[in-house]
């Protein structure tokens, strides 16, 4: 699903998230100078799952959009602000290309590096912007890290290609979400959450203790070890990718 798809899914649900029942109480800006003052403490476990777009970012490094899924607790003792603590799985491949100099020791190609699903972790405030009795909009800033694992590294040639397995990366990501809780009942609620997250890594940084080998057939020698692979891919691209989920929220307190 493209990220305009979101959005619009996104404002049709908070449209209707956002439609007061007879009964309702009106909705109430929060006052930012009473956000800070404490309240009871509320805690609340969510799981949820959506989609997340892909990026691409000139020819060499390309994601793609998948699905994805997670968990969310989150815990508040203060009118206008929460906290939150997440953890996202994704089926997301992101793949990274170039082309090292040429060697006597390997054959003319490129380099595939690629990794198979994204693993996020990160934590976020959310800052209550209107509130209802049975429905909050809500802007949310957080800061994380983005573990892209069952890595791989390809060398590919005219004709054939040879491929070993490599360290997980990890990247630091920032992200920044709106969205609209809504509680039919004291204890049961849902969430519509919009989110892009920037990425500083990518596929995830290659140290230069990065080591791998694969066998090759191709002569002379059999089998071949490429040191440092970093200096052929150079910075990994920033990148952005924006999620929208649905939550299933359980209220503790």
């Amino acid at each position: 699903m493209s990220a305009p798809q979101f959005l619009a899914a996104f404002l049709v649900l908070a449209g209707l998230a956002a439609i007061p029942s007879p009964a309702a109480d009106p909705p109430s800006v929060v006052n930012p100078f009473k956000a800070f003052t404490r309240s009871p403490f509320t805690a609340e476990v969510e799981v949820y799952s959506g989609g997340i777009t892909g990026d691409r970012i000139g020819a060499a490094y390309q994601s793609a959009g998948r699905g994805n899924y997670g968990a969310r607790f989150t815990f508040g003792f203060l009118k206008g602000l929460n906290f939150s603590l997440n953890y996202m799985y994704s089926n997301q491949s992101r793949s990274f290309t170039a082309v090292p100099p040429p060697s006597p020791l390997l054959p003319t190609g490129a380099l595939l590096m690629r990794a198979n699903n994204l693993n996020m972790f990160f934590g976020n405030g959310e800052f209550n912007i209107v509130q209802t009795k049975r429905a909050s909009f809500y802007l949310s800033p957080g800061v994380g890290f983005a573990r892209n694992g069952s890595r791989s590294m390809t060398l590919l040639w005219p004709g054939r290609r040879t491929s070993t397995r490599i360290f997980p990366g990890t990247a630091l990501t920032f992200n920044l979400g709106a969205g609209v809780k809504v509680y039919p009942s004291r204890h049961l609620g849902f969430r519509f959450d919009l989110r892009d997250h920037v990425s500083g890594g990518g596929t995830g940084s290659m140290e230069t203790s990065d080591i791998w080998y694969s066998p090759m057939v191709y002569p002379p020698p059999p089998r071949s070890i490429i040191m440092n692979a970093a200096p052929f891919f150079g910075k990994i691209p920033v990148q952005n990718n924006v999620t929208f989920t649905v939550g299933l929220i359980f209220k503790i307190r």
